[in-house]
């Protein structure tokens, strides 16, 4: 099914400074609704919001900038001291551009065994190179004769979760209820980090699989 299409035409002589048209039963509000709807379905995305409490914002997106490869070790990079809270570390992160969140989570390893060409900081991985990559990476490290322990500490996966967006019908009750929604569908985990030492870069990323 598609979203049907609509036009808009605003007086600004009428038009109210705060929100409660977005929120308001009228066809304005369903229209710009329906507006932020498709706004946000144009592509499903996910975001690492923040590692050990420490924000992450999203300094390296900027407008009509290029993206270049390889950069975000550099733009989008944080430094933890070695120390015991390494073992528990809290990572959150966002998903959106969908309604139903089918299964989501952490990956994270050292950068070093990652395949620069699949992981380049500015295309999206697809599920066929993200299979074929794990699947070579787990046959090397057998061959080598490494543990599982040590094919954890290179790369790892954190429980898979799922959820719903705002955009869920069981997610809105009424109209007013769009008031309570948070902006975005947050997820968070506990990840054992302890067994990186210091001068290991780690590499984090959050994956989804969405409707």
């Amino acid at each position: 099914d598609c979203l049907p299409g609509f036009m808009m035409s605003f007086n600004s002589s009428c038009v109210k400074s705060d929100s409660s048209y977005l929120f308001a039963n009228s066809r304005i509000g369903n229209n710009l609704r329906m507006s932020l709807l498709m706004t946000e379905m144009v592509e499903p995305w996910t975001s690492v919001r923040s590692v050990a409490g420490v924000d992450l914002r999203d300094d390296d997106k900027i407008p009509l900038s290029p993206r270049l490869p390889g950069m975000c070790p550099v733009t989008r990079a944080m430094t933890l001291p070695e120390s015991p809270l390494m073992g528990n570390l809290t990572i959150t992160w966002a998903v959106g551009g969908a309604i139903g969140i089918d299964e989501t989570a952490i990956m994270y390893g050292k950068w070093d065994v990652l395949d620069k060409k699949i992981f380049d900081c500015k295309s999206q991985p697809t599920k066929n190179e993200l299979d074929s990559f794990f699947t070579i990476l787990r046959d090397f490290e057998a061959m080598e004769g490494k543990t599982a322990e040590e094919m954890m500490a290179e790369v790892s996966f954190t429980t898979v979760q799922k959820g719903f967006t705002r955009w869920h019908s069981s997610q809105i009750k009424n109209i007013q209820s769009l008031r309570n929604l948070p902006p975005e569908t947050s997820f968070s985990v506990n990840v054992d980090l302890s067994r990186y030492r210091v001068g290991d870069k780690i590499a984090i990323y959050s994956l989804a699989r969405v409707d």
